[in-house]
């Protein structure tokens, strides 16, 4: 932040004040809340922009919380060779948080698959974890064998989110393609935890939505060129769809496949999830970018109510440049946290009361819109966009419709 002290430090060391790292209750009067967050590779634009929204939040709040200074370490997620999030590193992360004393919160990670490394660490010593972008709806709810159960060691929620989960993207994309006219889909997803990678919530959303599901395919994550997809490209062609869906998180594998597909039949229509939207995906489409289109979260300001434009202005002021729509989710973030060690009152340095504060959340205004978190973990914010690739670039077309529920 330019000319401005902020009260963050990256990636401190862990000295600390009283208490010990199973103690609920910090005896120091400054509290450090960590962010796990990709600050390289192929999403260090978002971990970064939301790293930048966080700073600007906490020196909005003079690097307090009531009663408490608070201190932010950001740590980078991925690893140095791949620039993605990798197990070993964010589990080193959330164990490095969990081992300072004076740790009241943890936000983070972005990625789905990252948090559901981390959050059993975090959760086991009772400390309040808050994603700014984790959407699998695994984490909060029964999903695949053993959810959400096996990410609460400790018997007891202590996680949030504030970006909505993948049952809400889900069904936004059904009633999109409901809405575009197509009965018809044939699906591929990668097994991936991010972007409804593991088919199921998007497979049901189809379905109730009264659109066949004509072939199901699943490709490689690791998938990179033609040759890996070949196969599965065939089957997508050759299935009585206009529309095809690809479902994960690995955007090499996304790219490869929806290349393959345009490439064999342009006229198909291609739909991707929130696991794969971004530069990269839009950058590398090539021709086939005139007929893809893609959910995602990641709503510019333009489109938000009137605190993010408010909250644009001083990012602008502050950084020398618009904020990035992962900046407005790192912000609230952080924000959100500081609220909740805040109404804890004298007690905002007791894990245990933090949680509950948070758990209780309710903003009616925010930057991304009102919203309050329900019991579970889960945001009733239900704000999803779809859009469309120009010029290597995404550009938002539309908010996705939620059925009643």
């Amino acid at each position: 932040m330019r000319g401005v002290v902020v009260g963050a430090v990256v990636a401190i060391g862990l000295a600390g004040c009283g208490g010990s790292p199973n103690d609920q209750r910090i005896t120091s009067k400054t509290l450090t809340l960590y962010a796990g967050l990709p600050l390289r590779g192929e999403q260090a634009d978002a971990g970064r922009a939301a790293l930048r929204g966080m700073k600007l939040a906490l020196k909005e709040a003079d690097g307090k919380a009531g009663r408490f200074s608070i201190s932010l370490a950001a740590l980078d997620d991925t690893d140095t060779k791949t620039g993605r999030w990798a197990p070993g590193q964010v589990a080193a992360n959330a164990r490095r948080a969990a081992q300072n004393p004076t740790v009241i919160g943890y936000i983070g990670d972005i990625a789905s698959g990252a948090t559901a490394v981390s959050l059993p660490i975090t959760n086991e010593l009772g400390i309040l974890q808050v994603s700014p972008l984790s959407g699998y709806p695994g984490l909060t709810e029964a999903t695949d064998k053993g959810e959400p159960d096996k990410y609460y060691p400790s018997g007891r929620r202590t996680f949030a989110r504030i970006v909505p989960s993948g049952d809400v993207e889900a069904h936004g994309l059904a009633s999109w393609l409901h809405e575009l006219g197509y009965d018809k889909v044939a699906l591929a997803y990668d097994g991936l935890q991010d972007g409804l990678g593991q088919g199921r919530d998007v497979e049901e959303a189809l379905r109730e939505a009264g659109i066949d599901l004509v072939e199901i395919v699943r490709v490689n994550p690791r998938a990179s060129g033609p040759d890996d997809v070949d196969s599965q490209a065939r089957d997508l062609v050759r299935a009585p769809a206009r529309a095809v869906l690809y479902a994960g998180g690995s955007t090499k594998a996304a790219l490869a496949l929806l290349r393959a597909v345009h490439e064999r039949s342009p006229d198909k229509q291609l739909f991707a999830t929130d696991g794969v939207a971004g530069t990269t995906l839009a950058q590398g489409l090539g021709p086939a970018e005139s007929e893809t289109r893609v959910a995602s979260p990641l709503i510019g300001v333009a489109h938000r109510p009137p605190a993010a434009r408010r909250m644009a202005s001083r990012y602008a002021e502050a950084f020398g440049e618009p904020p990035p729509p992962a900046a407005l989710f790192g912000y609230e973030a952080m924000r959100s946290v500081l609220a909740a060690i805040r109404r804890a009152g004298p007690r905002g340095n007791d894990r245990r009361d933090v949680v509950e504060s948070y758990l209780a959340t309710r903003a009616p205004s925010s930057v991304l819109g009102p919203y309050a978190i329900r019991s579970g973990g889960d945001t009733t914010s239900t704000t999803y966009g779809g859009f469309d690739v120009r010029g290597g670039r995404l550009r938002f077309d539309r908010l996705l419709l939620q059925k009643a529920r």
